[in-house]
């Protein structure tokens, strides 16, 4: 036994073999624990592996010419290395999709001081004047218990209506700091463009809350679904919240293979949950989350939004990049950009979208840009030439955007797409409205609004309620 053991152990092809069955039962594995290839395709990859498997073996212990057994050697080795790359790149897929869905809220709340002020650290304004939004969130309450406790005070607050009598209590000297959400720096840079570098921030606190994904009945391959696509006006970190300035829905029927994009101006006046139904422009509803958002939006149109996608700046230049750009109909020439198909990459396909002093529409057009961009790079991820760059496009999702679209949906939906590999109609549609100065309880002051066209409105619900039937 012993004398017999070593002889196979000394055999060379044991260990060959031993490899090649190591890369397939490893890439079986994987493929069945997270099945994203069609049953169809996988039963036929499955057979062509182990008939490639049959053959490498009878190669080396069948065959009598050495010639045969060096090249069966040789692919062996090479069909290992390419299945072990193989199941590299699926479990890092597969991860990426669990890492994609809505984990996580950031709020950092800042106290800011006058950058001239003596205050160094939080101690120094102890028995001072304090200031704070009426609306400010539990986040804003939290950071005053800590700075209470940690001064041994009682912090009498002087509350504010809004951004533009806060700051401007803080720049006449009528308080002494102001206790913020970071998420309203944005706006306040809108009108106070120095104001980073009028203002210091002595104090911070992050909180950061774990967010539940939507639980729905639906089996995305075969009922509509809806999709909130919200783009917050920043860069770095996509759980970071902030002003919701792309905001879209998208209606998917996978039965007919039908996406309808629906794009509602940033500016739209539409009632606030958080504000008691009170009306405020629409960007203004992700400073409290992308779920406000979509609560806001659900109730105006009167429809059920299923899941949201929430991207920000640097989400979409990645991805283009990552995909190698797109191609984009222009239908009229502005800036830099001609009239005609165009080729845009990362930073040009950010620009195209942002857009809106060069046309008369205004942020009307830019909306029909943004939705002409998402046309662009759907059109690319659903085709074949995607591979050549999927290990640049895995990199550039990674912390790119957030989805409350579950692991499962999201590979049901890669699955669907490669057993049809079917060819999408896409139309896009806009809401529109007439522009006036309104009240914005979150801003403090008059700011320009769009009031929206009820006819609009009512068009866009009977465009996406079509798709359900």
């Amino acid at each position: 036994m012993g004398e017999t053991l070593k002889k196979l152990l000394k055999d060379k092809r044991i260990y060959f073999m031993l490899l090649l069955t190591i890369a397939i039962v490893w890439f079986f594995y994987e493929m069945i624990k997270y099945q994203v290839l069609p049953t169809k395709m996988l039963i036929v990859v499955v057979i062509v592996l182990l008939t490639i498997a049959v053959l490498l073996g009878l190669s080396q212990y069948k065959a009598q010419s050495n010639k045969i057994r060096l090249t069966g050697k040789a692919f062996i080795i090479v069909i290992s290395i390419i299945l072990l790359l193989i199941n590299i790149a699926y479990t890092r897929t597969v991860d990426l999709f669990s890492s994609l869905q809505a984990g996580e809220d950031t709020d950092i709340v800042s106290v800011i001081v006058k950058t001239g002020s003596s205050y160094q650290y939080i101690e120094d304004l102890k028995g001072h004047v304090y200031s704070a939004l009426k609306n400010s969130d539990d986040y804003v309450y939290q950071t005053v218990d800590e700075i209470e406790e940690l001064n041994d005070e009682t912090i009498d607050l002087k509350y504010y209506a809004g951004i533009d009598y806060i700051v401007d209590a803080l720049y006449d000297e009528d308080v002494d700091c102001i206790i913020i959400n970071e998420a309203y720096r944005s706006i306040i840079e809108d009108s106070y463009e120095t104001f980073t570098d009028d203002t210091r921030v002595i104090y911070s606190k992050t909180f950061t809350v774990e967010v539940e994904n939507s639980k729905t009945d639906k089996d995305v391959t075969q009922d509509t679904f809806s999709i909130y696509i919200s783009g917050i006006d920043t860069y770095g970190t996509i759980s970071t919240k902030s002003r919701s300035d792309v905001n879209m829905i998208v209606t998917i029927n996978p039965t007919t293979k039908q996406i309808l994009m629906t794009s509602i101006p940033r500016d739209y006046y539409i009632p606030f949950n958080v504000l008691d139904g009170s009306r405020d422009k629409l960007t203004h509803s992700g400073l409290y989350s992308v779920s406000e958002t979509v609560t806001n939006v659900e109730n105006y149109f009167d429809i059920d939004i299923d899941y949201y996608v929430r991207v920000n700046f640097t989400s979409l230049v990645d991805i283009v990049d990552a995909i190698g750009g797109i191609e984009v109909d222009n239908p009229t020439a502005f800036g830099d950009f001609a009239e005609g198909t165009i080729h845009l990459d990362g930073e040009e396909s950010l620009a195209f979208s942002r857009e809106r002093y060069a046309f008369a529409s205004g942020d009307r057009e830019r909306g029909k840009n943004q939705m002409r961009v998402l046309t662009g790079i759907i059109n690319k991820i659903t085709s074949v030439s995607v591979l050549r760059n999927y290990a640049d496009l895995l990199d550039s999702l990674e912390s790119s955007f957030q989805t409350s679209l579950s692991e499962d949906e999201m590979l049901s939906l890669i699955r669907m797409q490669l057993d049809d590999m079917a060819s999408w109609s896409i139309e896009t549609i806009s809401v529109d409205g007439t522009g006036d100065t309104l009240n914005s309880p979150i801003y403090g002051s008059n700011l320009y609004m769009m009031i929206p066209d009820d006819n609009t409105v009512a068009t866009a619900k009977e465009k996406i309620m079509a798709l359900y039937e």
